[in-house]
């Protein structure tokens, strides 16, 4: 049996409560695997400015980090952005654009044919603000490991 590729979504935490966190576990076919993730969200209010995220994203079997688009609320306004998460010590993220209430964003992930790379895209069709990048995961060598802008 193959390990479970995880998909995981995070809820927006309030200031009072725990973060809340949602995994549906997949196992594919033998000799199956992911190879894209896409969707868009819609922007929330922001109660106040504090520590948010909300985000779709992948995480291996091993728990070795979390690939993901990442909807950030730190600063008091909406930033979503791309990035590789808590693989020690590397905290790998793409470009991004800060985004509003009410808004939609777009978010494509996919597995380059080698499988060695994803490839990020998101974007904000109100603005055509848009960000491409390359996030070359979970190889044996770690100085291959990184993100790079794509041109779109």
């Amino acid at each position: 049996m193959r390990p479970p590729t995880t998909l995981l979504l995070a809820g927006v935490a309030s200031v009072e409560a725990a973060a809340t966190w949602y995994f549906l576990r997949y196992f594919p076919p033998e000799g199956q695997k992911f190879t894209s993730l896409a969707g868009e969200m819609v922007i929330p209010s922001m109660p106040e400015p504090a520590t948010y995220y909300l985000w779709p994203g992948l995480q291996p079997a091993d728990s070795s980090g979390v690939y993901q688009n990442v909807l950030d609320g730190r600063s008091g306004t909406w930033f979503f952005g791309s990035g590789w998460c808590c693989q020690d010590p590397l905290w790998l993220w793409g470009g991004g654009f800060n985004t509003t209430p009410g808004e939609t964003v777009h978010f494509a992930n996919d597995l380059t044919a080698d499988g060695r790379m994803w490839t990020s895209r998101i974007s904000k069709p109100t603005t055509d603000e848009a960000a491409t990048n390359i996030f070359a995961l979970g190889q044996s060598d770690e100085s291959s490991s990184g993100c790079t802008e794509a041109s779109d």
